[in-house]
């Protein structure tokens, strides 16, 4: 994984001033509240509490990012608010994350797609794939690849430099190797059909999968190779060094897309080795896994010399103790995070002893986690990102207590800056670069979908459930929208700024908006659909 933001001396003095702040108040704007009721309708009781419900502030931060995104703002290839000029080798993982979360999002109103998400989300992956032939050195293929601090383009495995027709090459940004970028896209990809079901990158999804497969069971010419390419059954992201964390971005997907599409990739033993090798050999003395193994030696000048092993493959060593593998809490929380679906027992059983060796209060009610267990007294850029990414998984172990924590030290220092239906996170004095990564976290950390909920395909008949297929969506805040096929009427719990259409699909029949149990009004169809305009206002329907 990049290591250009460790690189960066104003980032880590300014997040290091970050935490001197933390003592002093802030007038942040108090969040909203969304209210939850109990509606009757024909005698059937419908009680909003139990569906799943978004806040204004939420929607705001994703009316925020929606900015950063949309090609209604900025074409694929542009930067504008991002900050991110110092950081080239992380624009993929913002983009890749920020999918993640907001997929958190639209799981927690899944009767609600409109283009406002599903626009967003194809959006975010056309800027996740932007390529050096089109966008030149605003591409991510440049940013994440071919720039020259990397220039990973040369190489092959296992002659990396002096190869001959028993070596195969793994310098393609699309792969083999690459699995930083493949791994995520492939996902982002995956979570785009999961929730709006279009069918048009099922091929491209497809096509990455089966040439993991080829990977890992292969030596990458056609022979079956025990352990794949590179033998210890993960693939690179740096075409010399395996991560644990960066692969279980595609194991999951993995999953996910058997779970979807009917493969039985998992079940074939696809991941085992790699598995193996991770919960095996890629493990500390605490059985906590490791951040890096390397498969064959590197040639430039990327990772210090210190960091190398004695001989290869070999683990990626600790910077600060002699003789120890390099530990992150980053690796740890991401990998437990993503991993939980496929080996929940190893997530279950390394969670307290992640907390145990990582975790360090501040105060009474603020921890963060330390980049290193190696390194107590030090604080840099990845005890931010240990931290950060340790707010999914403390929500998916049911931590509560510590995701508050956790938060209580990230946000503390930040107002909120609301202008219009956006908000965001005002870290300019600080470093510009965490804005809209603190935007996606909070949804990371506050919607009440996990990264394992996400793993599961949706039922069949979810496709034929009545949803919002269009809307005035600048003019109205969808706090719960959802089908409910047991009671057989839709939920709605909308905010209205100025008066709105919304479209209705996939109703058999006449639909009926009740308010207060009583039908509200009639609605008119148009095309097959069914439009309900509504004035400025909050309303609680259920339309049956």
């Amino acid at each position: 994984m990049s290591q250009a933001i460790k690189q960066n001396k104003y980032f880590l003095t300014t997040v290091i001033l970050s935490i001197i702040l933390f003592s002093m108040t802030f007038g942040n704007l108090p969040g909203p509240s969304t209210e939850s009721g109990l509606v009757e309708v024909d005698g059937t009781k419908y009680d909003f509490s139990e569906y799943g419900v978004v806040n204004k502030e939420q929607l705001a931060l994703f009316n925020y990012l929606n900015t950063l995104v949309s090609r209604e703002y900025q074409e694929y290839g542009e930067w504008e608010g991002w900050y991110a000029e110092d950081f080239h080798g992380l624009h993929h993982y913002v983009l890749a994350f920020m999918d993640y979360a907001v997929s958190g999002l639209f799981e927690t109103t899944p009767g609600y797609r409109s283009d406002h998400y599903q626009g967003f989300s194809y959006d975010l992956i056309k800027k996740m794939n932007t390529t050096e032939d089109v966008w030149g050195n605003n591409s991510i293929e440049w940013k994440e690849w071919t720039h020259p601090s990397y220039n990973y383009v040369d190489y092959y495995y296992p002659n990396a430099t002096d190869p001959n027709g028993d070596d195969v090459y793994t310098g393609g940004f699309r792969g083999p190797a690459n699995i930083m970028w493949t791994g995520h896209y492939a996902l982002m990809m995956s979570l785009y059909e999961r929730s709006f079901n279009t069918g048009e990158m099922i091929d491209e999804i497809s096509w990455f999968v089966e040439d993991w497969n080829t990977s890992l069971t292969t030596d990458g010419l056609g022979n079956p190779k025990e352990g794949g390419i590179w033998e210890v059954g993960l693939i690179p992201c740096e075409p010399y060094i395996v991560f644990v964390q960066c692969n279980s971005i595609p194991i999951y997907t993995t999953e996910l897309y058997d779970n979807m599409y009917g493969t039985q990739y998992m079940e074939s033993g696809m991941w085992d080795a790699g598995l193996e090798h991770a919960n095996e050999v890629m493990q500390d003395e605490y059985d906590l896994f490791t951040d890096g193994y390397f498969v064959q030696e590197q040639f430039g000048h990327y990772y210090s010399e210190e960091r190398l092993p004695d001989e290869y493959p070999g683990p990626q060593m600790s910077f600060y103790v002699d003789d120890k593998p390099k530990v992150s809490s980053y690796c740890d929380a991401w990998a437990l995070a993503f991993l939980e679906y496929t080996q929940p027992e190893k997530t279950a059983e390394d969670y307290p002893v992640f907390m145990k060796h990582f975790k360090k209060d501040v105060s009474s009610d603020q921890c963060y986690m330390m980049d290193t267990y190696n390194n107590p007294d030090g604080f840099g850029t990845y005890d931010i990102l240990g931290s950060l990414f340790s707010l999914a998984l403390t929500k998916q172990q049911g931590d509560f207590t510590t995701l508050q924590r956790l938060m209580n030290f990230l946000y503390g220092s930040y107002n909120k800056v609301w202008n219009g239906r956006k908000m965001h996170f005002d870290t300019m004095s600080l470093e510009p670069f965490l804005q809209p990564v603190l935007a996606f976290g909070w949804l990371w950390a506050t919607t009440p979908v996990t990264v394992k909920d996400l793993a599961d395909a949706r039922p069949a008949a979810f496709w034929d459930y009545p949803y919002i297929s269009e809307a005035d969506d600048e003019n109205i805040w969808v706090y719960q929208a959802e089908w409910d096929p047991d009671k057989e009427g839709f939920i709605l719990n909308v905010e209205v700024d100025e008066q709105a259409t919304i479209t209705f699909s996939n109703f058999d029949h006449e639909p009926v908006p009740h308010y207060d149990g009583a039908p509200l009004q009639e609605m008119t169809q148009q095309n097959g659909d069914w439009v309900l305009t509504l004035d400025p206002g909050s309303y609680q329907l259920v339309i049956t």
